[in-house]
């Protein structure tokens, strides 16, 4: 975690369906510690799981809100009794109702989604314009190749024909030389735009992974 910023403790109260859910949701957590579950039902699917992850577990609310100082009391009973027991004997923390924690996870969980669909189709965007330029790229690649070997090509028939000429050959020679040199920096300018195209495809491919996790 960021700075100082330390983990808050959470005491649940209620083993039942909704408490094994905020149990799920908190578990694994960075920012939460969880350090009882209290449930007179020492069977609930929530108390279970609890007690197998190495969380205390309690029978006894008024015993556990008074005596355990937590951060925050998440009733997840759904029992007014019981929230008013906790409501009578908390000595420590903010309590807060089970239903309207798994609400907010609920809609964190919708702007998640729906964030992750706008990213889904940024990223897709992104990458078709990769692949479309990489392709133009690639066309024009060929293109100075082949300039590239009929330069060569031209250059050694000129140093042919100037060595024919001799001492009338000079002056041709020259141009041969610059022939041949402009095909050297074509090839070169060949070389350095391939390893554009790889760095490309290489970015398209992170892309495609990118996608694979947002889907």
């Amino acid at each position: 975690m960021e700075g100082n910023e330390q983990k808050k403790t959470i005491g649940l109260v209620g083993g039942g369906d909704n408490a094994l859910r905020l149990l799920n949701l908190f578990s694994g957590s960075q920012r939460v510690d969880i350090l009882y579950m209290v449930d007179a039902n020492t069977g609930a699917p929530g108390m279970v799981k609890a007690k197998g992850q190495g969380i205390k577990t309690l029978t006894n609310v008024e015993s556990a809100v008074k005596n355990i100082p937590v951060d925050f009391i998440i009733d997840a009973s759904g029992d007014e009794a019981i929230l008013e027991t906790i409501t009578a004997h908390k000595q420590h923390g903010e309590v807060i109702s089970g239903a309207a924690t798994l609400l907010f996870f609920e809609i964190l969980e919708d702007q998640r989604g729906t964030s992750n669909q706008q990213v889904f189709r940024d990223l897709s965007g992104v990458r078709r314009e990769i692949d479309r330029n990489t392709r133009d790229v690639s066309k024009t690649l060929h293109g100075i190749e082949k300039i590239s070997n009929e330069l060569e090509v031209l250059a050694i028939n000129a140093g042919i024909q100037a060595s024919r000429a001799g001492e009338f050959g000079k002056g041709f020679a020259v141009v041969a030389g610059e022939v041949k040199s402009t095909a050297r920096v074509a090839r070169e300018l060949a070389g350095d735009i391939d390893r554009v195209i790889s760095e490309i495809s290489s970015m398209s491919e992170k892309i495609e992974q990118s996608l694979k996790k947002v889907q």
